[in-house]
């Protein structure tokens, strides 16, 4: 899961070093933060809300900081608003990150002399393959998939970048894939968290008491996180969906009205 964030940004850079996706970017980011929580168990998805299990530090500032902007408000935050929060700087911080990986480079350029135009250039090619193959994979495949597959299709698709990785009449296949994808993932496991529970306690009676229910609580703990993992990457896409949604809904309008408004954004 640690890398869904990462390989957003890096498949979201083009060519010419722009960010082809750079409006919707950030919700992207916010959705792979929360998966990874909820992967980590910090926190679980409580009929839409985001609930906190764990505040500790996470060894992650990323991370860290994510978790502590979803207890600032006071009661629990809908994974949708959450997801669509303006969180400043966040896409800039991935990418600092990757800088700082050497991953990628900032050129600094002005256009026409005097407009900043500023470049990101992939230096580790290897690690850019990396992430396509991942997506790859997912995009041309026809099986099951894993639940950070699910998170990366998932998320890639909500943002608008599968198009952006598949642009032609020819891959309209995996387009198609990457936005059904995370459907393909086993629809039982919040059913399966429950029954390992039931399991625990049915075998606890056996002569093997100890032993049976150390192996169903392992079972019930695994596919409780599977549970938490598959709730929050939908609530992720979800709400990347809705908010990607509402801010080009937001853009054509200002587009439509001439851009006026005096300066106050």
């Amino acid at each position: 899961m640690e890398t869904v964030g990462e390989d957003l940004v890096l498949l979201g850079i083009r060519a010419n070093g722009t960010i082809g996706v750079a409006a919707k970017l950030r919700f992207g980011l916010s959705g792979a933060e929360l998966i990874r929580l909820a992967a980590m168990r910090r926190v679980d998805i409580e009929r839409g809300r985001i609930v906190v299990l764990d505040p500790s530090p996470t060894g992650d500032a990323l991370l860290d900081d994510a978790l502590a902007s979803m207890q600032d408000r006071g009661r629990p935050q809908t994974a949708k608003n959450w997801v669509a929060r303006h969180r400043a700087g966040l896409t800039r911080r991935y990418l600092d990150r990757l800088v700082a990986a050497g991953t990628i480079r900032l050129e600094r350029r002005k256009a026409l002399g005097f407009i900043p135009a500023d470049r990101w250039i992939v230096a580790d090619a290897g690690r850019l393959a990396q992430a396509k193959a991942r997506l790859d994979a997912i995009a041309y495949g026809s099986g099951g998939v894993s639940a950070e597959q699910a998170a990366l299709a998932g998320l890639a698709s909500a943002i608008g970048l599968s198009r952006l990785r598949y642009p032609g009449s020819a891959d309209r296949a995996a387009v198609k894939r990457l936005r059904t994808v995370r459907r393909e993932q086993s629809p039982g496991v919040v059913a399966g968290a429950v029954d390992a529970t039931g399991a625990a306690v049915r075998d606890a009676a056996g002569p093997a008491a100890t032993a049976a229910t150390d192996a169903a609580v392992r079972a019930a703990t695994d596919a409780a996180t599977r549970a938490a993992i598959q709730a929050a990457t939908d609530a992720a896409i979800s709400a990347s969906i809705d908010a990607a949604t509402s801010a080009a809904t937001e853009a054509a309008h200002h587009a439509a009205s001439g851009g006026h408004g005096g300066g106050h954004h």
